[in-house]
């Protein structure tokens, strides 16, 4: 039951097929494939392969394919036959097609890996939970191919004729990277099933193509009920070439804003980049398929099923084998995929026809001319997605679906079936695509593509409005708009903010609905760097904090807001209540606010070695700093209107009064009560002795004089008692005069 047929090759740029028949001997042998023996020549073309020069780039060589035949299985050739796994994907807790948008959430899988995964790293993201039975059903005929692979292999499986449904044929393949095992070798890889592909036209005649990638054998095995009434039944093997765009792999071009023609009505998101078909290296001799548009209402997610330990140049070999596989073997003409993503988080133009365009795909029959087919590359049964590849997937539909004005969410019936507006290959085909671990990944998808339509649809709603304008729609209703967002404003709030209500700037109804919801608009203004004012005759006063707005009576709802929109009102007197630190965000001077909004300079010192250094402590603005009142700096030294004086000490307050008046060249400060409250109080001792932080000498204070004094001395003044010694800074040491030696 063995057939091999001559090879043929083709001109330059036309992909080169090499047609062979490859048997399992009843010994487990392997036959090697048949390859030609020198040039061979169709009609008056030639092809040599010539080795390239070593001072020359090697020229590009042409992918190939090899067909290999089905015998009917052998006892001896190897494990016992797999049976249907197809049935697993009715029973793993699919969305159906009609469910809430985001009711798939629930079961999204945890663990997913961000940032860029290592080709290793992939193969253990998720545990292969899946089984193959060991038999195939009684009476079913099983058949097997096995073929050597060359390059970065993709391969399938086609027959004549059509199926009479999808389950018809059960198809699994293996793969190893010995170069000659036999069928019972132990490095096989398992049994993986590969789902019957329907054409663009709906004939069922192959399966989906699967990237076994760089190894050197696939096996594949053919049961089911037509098994034995299959014709033409063969395994073909590609081998993806090579090509200059192997080795400069292209980077995409940044996102850019929507121009150009092909932009909608409906307010398109910016386009990602996408890397084009020569970036792939498209042989676009082998396109037979003359691009058809279609009305473009909704996306369609796959995964191109095989391996997942593909590295960043691997990419383009992928693209080229699915499409040799899809134009050449299934003689569909190109590639079925619009689009193709890839681990890395690239995006990849599939389809020819243009990306902007509705072009009709060949990837899910019945909603071919009505959904763009996106395909991420690699088997999202057994692993889970990549950050880098969702969030890439999430960016291309939000651009591509806006521009043929469709929302991310939602639902639409297409081919008569009720789907959500992106949704899965399984929900319009039997089939498991596109996997267990990326399906519960579309409702996250469907959700922050449409949050990046809305955000693109406001931020065109507000082209040419500066932050901070009241706008006005048709009905009346009054809103400042800011970065997109719209805050219904009373026209009292309007004058509050120094606008006239007659004169806000006209909206059109599409620009109103198109404005983000962002909360009423309140005196009370919370901006998104952390600053806070209160708006108040059309000048903005900074507040410390909200508990300064607080203590001060003026506190109001609150709404967030973007800086730009109260850049242009003009500074008020800020709001600051009694007893904290106030950093200048202009030069980063520290002010101690001592009374109301009065502030006095303070030395980094005093903050980090005594208890004001506790202080709260916050930034306002320099041109709100320079309306408060100024005291005298902050020297250690406070009196209080009652006349009592205190030193600030390493441990608090010490009350000085009693020693005697202080001289007139004595900075001091007067502090509310609310500041002094904040520290301890040391006492009123008479005599008072302190001393320098790090000096021993030790003072008496009278007078408003420091007089040094040795410690038996400062016993004797303290009734015979060692005295409580208090350590003050030198900057407050230097507020005395130094008298003589008592």
């Amino acid at each position: 039951m063995t057939r091999t047929t001559a090879p043929r090759a083709v001109t330059a740029g036309v992909a080169g097929v090499l047609t062979f028949a490859l048997v399992l001997p009843a010994g487990g042998a392997v036959a090697a494939p048949s390859a030609p023996s020198g040039p061979t020549t169709t009609g008056t073309a030639e092809t040599t392969h010539v080795p390239a020069a070593a001072d020359q780039d090697p020229e590009p060589v042409a992918p190939e394919s090899s067909e290999a035949e089905f015998v009917e299985s052998d006892d001896a050739a190897g494990d016992e036959v797999p049976a249907h796994e197809h049935e697993h994907s009715e029973s793993e807790g699919s969305e159906s097609p009609s469910a809430e948008p985001d009711s798939e959430a629930t079961t999204e899988p945890s663990g997913e890996p961000s940032g860029e995964p290592s080709a290793e790293s992939e193969s253990e993201a998720a545990p292969d939970e899946s089984s193959t039975p060991d038999t195939a059903p009684g009476g079913e005929e099983v058949l097997v191919a096995d073929a050597a692979v060359t390059g970065f292999g993709v391969v399938g499986v086609t027959w004549s004729g059509d199926l009479t449904d999808e389950h018809a044929l059960i198809v699994h393949v293996r793969t190893t990277e010995r170069p000659d095992p036999a069928a019972d070798d132990p490095s096989w890889s398992d049994w993986e099933e590969i789902a019957v592909e329907p054409s663009p036209r709906g004939r069922l005649d192959g399966t989906e193509p699967v990237v076994v990638g760089d190894v050197a054998h696939v096996q594949a095995r053919v049961s089911g009920e037509d098994a034995a009434d299959i014709r033409g039944l063969e395994l073909t093997v590609i081998d993806p070439g090579t090509s200059s765009a192997d080795d400069d792999v292209p980077v995409p071009p940044e996102e850019t804003s929507p121009s150009g023609s092909a932009v909608a009505a409906m307010p398109v998101a910016s386009r990602p980049g996408i890397a084009s078909r020569a970036d792939w290296g498209a042989d676009e001799s082998i396109m037979t398929w003359t691009p058809r548009q279609g009305d473009v209402r909704g996306a369609a997610i796959h995964h191109t099923a095989g391996t997942n330990g593909y590295s960043r140049s691997d990419v383009p070999r992928i693209i080229r084998g699915i499409y040799a596989y899809h134009a050449q073997t299934r003689d569909w003409g190109d590639i079925g995929y619009n689009f193709l993503v890839d681990r890395y988080g690239r995006i990849w133009e599939g389809r020819a026809g243009g990306v902007t365009r509705q072009t009709t795909g060949g990837h899910a029959i019945g909603v071919n001319a009505t959904s763009t087919g996106i395909s991420m590359i690699g088997n999202y049964d057994a692993v889970r997605p990549t950050t880098a590849s969702i969030s890439a997937v999430v960016r291309l539909v939000a651009w591509k679906l806006s521009l043929h004005d469709v929302p991310a969410t939602g639902q639409v019936t297409l081919d008569g079936t009720r789907l959500n507006r992106v949704f899965g290959h399984r929900d319009v085909s039997s089939t498991a695509c596109p996997g267990r671990y990326l399906y519960p990944k579309l409702g996250e998808i469907r959700r922050r593509a449409q949050a990046a339509q809305d955000r693109a649809a406001a931020e065109q709603a507000q082209k040419g409005i500066p932050d901070g304008t009241f706008v006005q729609n048709p009905n009346g209703n009054l809103a400042m708009v800011e970065n997109g967002r719209k805050h219904i404003a009373y026209c009292s709030v309007v004058q509050e903010y120094g606008a006239s209500c007659g004169r806000a700037t006209k909206v059109s109804r599409w620009q109103w609905r198109a404005f983000e919801p962002g909360g009423r608009l309140q005196r009370t203004a919370m901006l998104t760097d952390g600053r806070v004012f209160r708006i108040d005759r059309g000048k903005k006063r900074e507040a410390f904090d909200v508990l300064s707005l607080e203590k001060a009576g003026k506190l109001t709802k609150k709404v967030t807001l973007a800086p730009s929109a109260v850049r242009k009102l003009p500074y008020g007197n800020p709001f600051v209540r009694a007893g904290v630190v106030v950093v200048n965000r202009t030069n980063g001077n520290h002010r101690l606010v001592t009374a109301g909004n009065k502030h006095g300079y303070i030395n980094k010192y005093l903050l980090r070695r005594t208890p004001l250094g506790d202080l709260d402590t916050g930034y306002l603005d320099g041109s709100s700093v320079s309306r408060m009142p100024k005291v005298a700096k902050t020297s250690g030294v406070v009196s209080r209107r009652n006349g009592r004086d205190f030193l600030m000490t390493r441990q608090g307050l010490l009350r000085v009064d009693r020693s005697g008046d202080l001289r007139g060249g004595t900075t001091t400060q007067h502090w509310s009560k609310a500041l002094m409250k904040q520290f301890d109080r040391l006492g009123h001792p008479n005599p008072v002795v302190v001393r320098v932080r790090k000096q021993s000498q030790w003072y008496v204070l009278r007078d408003g004089v420091l007089r040094p004094v040795s410690k038996a001395r400062a016993r004797q003044l303290n009734g015979g008692n060692n005295p409580d010694v208090q350590v003050i800074l030198k900057v407050t040491k230097r507020q005395f005069p130094v008298g003589s030696r008592l």
